[in-house]
């Protein structure tokens, strides 16, 4: 920033020459925390989700929907990202079936990496499909080109920044925090679904890496080092 304020000044004749600037090497070793949600955890913010929608509890004028709920249990069950959500629609969705089993894929843009298809858990068949028709009970459409979530907001920031405004308030209620001394954001869904995998899934590191659009470093360096 300093070198591009001096390269201004000089382009501006307010100074003749740029400065030599010393060469700085290194990289800075602490790694930023990364939360994650409990099985407890989860499911007591689930329950809170379900509890302030059936409160019908409002937070600056926009009230607090089951759509709240199924966003918490699709990002947990799905691996996305919260700019995923910005970008994430109906036609970015697709059933699959071998045999018994149902799950979902999801191919919708990158918003950071890259755009490989993800292999969403069994579980977000239901999940999808009880949003969908929720939606479908408020009069919300449902079509191929419209938002999975808070499709009613065209504005994808005006969006994104009401459902940050709507889990701060479930997570508040919930006392995750308070009781934890965890730092919890909606990007602690993506971290949660991750870390449950590890735990539980008895997958290995890199097909997760991949399959939720990461490096398997990344999972090493910020999930595994939990373990």
């Amino acid at each position: 920033v300093l070198r591009k304020i001096f390269k201004f000044a000089v382009a501006n004749d307010v100074m003749q020459h740029i400065p030599l600037f010393p060469r700085v090497k290194g990289r800075v070793a602490t790694t930023q925390k990364r939360d994650y949600l409990t099985q407890d955890e989860y499911e007591t913010l689930v329950k809170y989700a379900e509890l302030l929608a059936k409160n019908e509890t409002e937070v600056r004028g926009v009230t607090i929907t089951d759509e709240m709920k199924y966003l918490i249990q699709f990002m947990v069950n799905s691996f996305i990202r919260p700019s995923d959500i910005r970008v994430l629609k109906h036609k970015h969705i697709k059933k699959m079936r071998d045999g018994d089993d149902e799950w979902l894929v999801l191919n919708h843009p990158a918003t950071k990496t890259n755009a490989t298809e993800v292999q969403a858990m069994p579980a977000s068949v239901y999940i999808y499909e009880r949003l969908v028709a929720f939606k479908k009970s408020i009069k919300l459409p449902c079509r191929p080109d419209d938002y999975v979530f808070l499709s009613q907001y065209a504005n994808r920031n005006t969006a994104m920044e009401i459902l940050g405004r709507l889990f701060r308030e479930i997570l508040t209620q919930s006392h995750i925090e308070e009781k934890t001394g965890k730092n919890i954001t909606l990007y602690s869904l993506r971290h949660t679904a991750i870390m449950m995998r590890l735990i539980i899934g008895r997958v290995d590191s890199l097909a997760l890496a991949r399959n939720a659009r990461t490096s398997q470093q990344m999972v090493d360096k910020f999930y595994a080092s939990h373990l």
